[in-house]
């Protein structure tokens, strides 16, 4: 009988086929709820049918337990888990059950919006035998399990596949970590899941280069086009330049003239030769011409 104490007393194989030898090598790993893992190699070999008991040598809270073997030929073998007398089945060889592996290749752990990513899927036949079909399905999901992408196809498994398939990642996701998922299935039964992650990375983000390119580019423009309208003032400042030089010789000359046009007019003035009105108007308009020229 079964203590209260929580432990697990038995593993039970029971081989169904009385005419067919039967060999069961049996390694159970456990982990306890202190977050420890127990291992006991049971190394059972059996060659017929009957019901097998295997002790804990480590008892504790069990949170997970994972058995290993194999059955050979046609014999068929199933384990048990007995917790407070009630029984959990932990494996049958009599149904399809698959070890599943997928990853994500390494050059694909970081892509883009868009692009595509390829998967490495094995599906290995825990039984060894009884080879037929199992719906695989891939997905991509985000961090809150909602499905992005999804693909489904039939496989022929004998013993073992292994292949490779594409996902797309859409365009329009968010940047972050996602996780590609396959599930197996036989006759709307699920034997077996897998899963692993990738980053998705903006395309922007991974060009900065062209950013740079723009920016030195219209740079580039800027200072010709600065130095175009440079040479332009520079041009212009030179003709202005060069008028007054040209002006400036003239200046004494005709300062020269206006003064003996001056004294002209003052002696003739004196002489009588011209009215005082006369006089007073034409030395005006000397005197301003020669204030306009110093």
């Amino acid at each position: 009988m079964i203590r209260d104490k929580i432990r697990v007393l038995p593993v039970f194989m029971a081989v169904l086929a009385l005419s067919l030898a039967i060999i069961i090598s049996v390694s159970i790993k456990a982990a306890t709820s202190n977050n420890s893992i127990a291992s006991d190699n049971v190394n059972m070999q059996v060659n017929q049918s009957g019901t097998y008991q295997w002790n804990v040598s480590n008892p504790g809270n069990i949170t997970s337990l994972k058995a290993t073997g194999s059955v050979s030929s046609n014999g068929t073998a199933k384990v048990y888990i007995e917790k407070d007398g009630k029984r959990y089945l932990v494996f049958d060889s009599t149904k399809q059950l698959f070890d599943v592996n997928i990853n994500v290749l390494p050059e694909y752990k970081k892509v883009f919006q868009g692009d595509e990513i390829l998967i490495q899927i094995t599906l290995f036949n825990l039984r060894g035998f009884g080879a037929g079909n199992v719906d695989v399905k891939y997905l991509i999901k985000d961090s809150k399990g909602n499905v992005i992408a999804a693909e489904q196809e039939s496989i022929f498994v004998e013993t073992q596949a292994k292949f490779i398939r594409k996902l797309v990642v859409p365009a329009d996701i968010k940047t972050g970590t996602y996780a590609t998922f396959l599930d197996a299935s036989s006759k709307d039964v699920l034997v077996g899941t897998g899963s692993d992650t990738f980053e998705v990375q903006s395309k922007y983000e991974s060009k900065p280069q062209l950013e740079y390119y723009i920016i030195g580019i219209s740079a580039f423009i800027l200072v010709i086009i600065l130095i175009g309208i440079g040479y332009y003032l520079f041009k212009k400042l030179r003709k202005r330049q060069k008028i007054v030089e040209v002006k400036g010789m003239a200046v004494p000359g005709r300062i020269g003239k206006l003064q003996k046009e001056l004294a002209a007019l003052e002696e003739a003035h004196k002489s009588g030769f011209i009215s005082e009105e006369s006089y007073q108007e034409s030395k005006k308009r000397v005197e301003e011409a020669l204030r306009k020229l110093k």
